[in-house]
C-alpha cells in the first residue's frame, strides 16, 4: 500500500543538525509516510547518524549521489523515487512540529489542493528562536508569489502528480522559488496554513544569509525563467526588496 506522504530529505554534511531533523519526523502524530534521504556526497558523520534511525523510522530509504550534485538535483532524485500521494520537503537542518503533517493532511482532504505550505519560525545554530514568525496567506497564486516567496521549502507538501515532467532547476540560486512560480503559473492550487509548523534554521554559511547574492538570484529568475523584460523585472524586484525590509524592521 502506498503511503500518503513521501518525505524527501537531501543531506550534505548535516552531522550537527540531522538528528534533530529526524527526531521531528519520528515524533509526527501520523505515520503514513515513507522517508527518502538523499546523501549528497557527505564527508562528515551525517550518514552514520542516519544509519541509527533506520530501525526507528517508517520505510526509510537512502540514495547516495556519486558526487555532490547540489540540493536541486538531490530533490529531483527524491521526486523520482517517491511513491506517496504527496511529497513533503524537509532540509537536513530544519525541524517540524509534531503535528505538521497531520494538519496539512486535514487541509488537503478539505481543499484538494496541489500544494500546501505553512507559516514558520526561525532558529539559530543552537536551536534558539530568532526573528518573528513568518506568516502566510490562506490562498496563494502566481501574482502573489511574484512579489513575495511565501513558500518555505521545508513547509511544503506537493501533489506527486504535479512532479511528472517538473523538476527543480539547479541553474537558479533560488531553485525552490523558481519551481513554485512555474507550478503556480500553470494553475497549481496553493493553500497556506498560517500557523508556524516548521523551524527554519538560519546559519551564517547558508545561501540565504548572503543578501546581495540572494537578491541577484531573485532578479535572475524574473529575467531568465519568467522571461520578463528589465523594467518588469525591476518592478517585481522592488516588491521583493520592500518586503524584505519590512520583515526586518516591522
Amino acid at each position: 500500500m502506498y503511503p500518503f506522504f513521501s518525505i524527501i530529505i537531501p543531506v550534505y554534511n548535516c552531522e550537527k543538525t540531522i538528528e534533530e531533523t529526524l527526531e521531528s519526523v519520528l515524533n509526527q502524530t501520523i505515520s503514513d509516510y515513507e522517508i527518502i534521504i538523499i546523501n549528497d556526497f557527505s564527508s562528515d558523520n551525517t550518514m552514520e547518524i542516519v544509519e541509527k534511525y533506520k530501525d526507528k523510522l517508517n520505510e526509510i530509504k537512502v540514495i547516495s549521489n556519486f558526487k555532490n550534485l547540489g540540493v536541486a538535483e538531490s530533490r529531483n532524485i527524491g521526486f523520482k523515487a517517491a511513491i506517496g500521494k504527496y511529497v513533503a520537503l524537509l532540509d537536513g537542518d530544519d525541524v517540524w512540529t509534531n503535528d505538521k503533517l497531520e494538519k496539512q493532511r486535514a487541509v488537503i482532504s478539505k481543499n484538494n489542493c496541489d500544494i500546501c505550505c505553512t507559516a514558520y519560525n526561525f532558529i539559530d545554530s543552537n536551536s534558539l528562536m530568532i526573528k518573528k514568525t513568518y506568516n502566510v496567506p490562506e490562498n496563494l497564486d502566481y501574482n502573489m508569489l511574484l512579489k513575495e516567496n511565501y513558500i518555505g521549502c521545508s513547509t511544503v507538501v506537493i501533489k506527486k502528480e504535479l512532479l511528472h515532467g517538473n523538476s527543480m532547476n539547479s541553474k537558479f540560486q533560488h531553485e525552490d522559488y523558481a519551481f513554485w512560480l512555474r507550478l503556480a503559473r500553470h494553475g497549481a492550487k496553493i493553500i497556506g496554513i498560517n500557523e508556524p509548523l516548521v523551524y527554519y534554521r538560519i546559519l551564517a554559511d547558508s545561501r540565504s544569509f548572503n543578501k546581495f547574492k540572494s537578491a541577484k538570484g531573485r532578479f535572475k529568475i524574473y529575467l531568465d525563467q519568467e522571461k520578463f523584460g528589465v523594467i518588469k523585472s525591476l518592478y517585481y524586484f522592488f516588491h521583493y526588496a520592500a518586503n524584505g525590509i519590512m520583515k526586518k524592521f516591522l
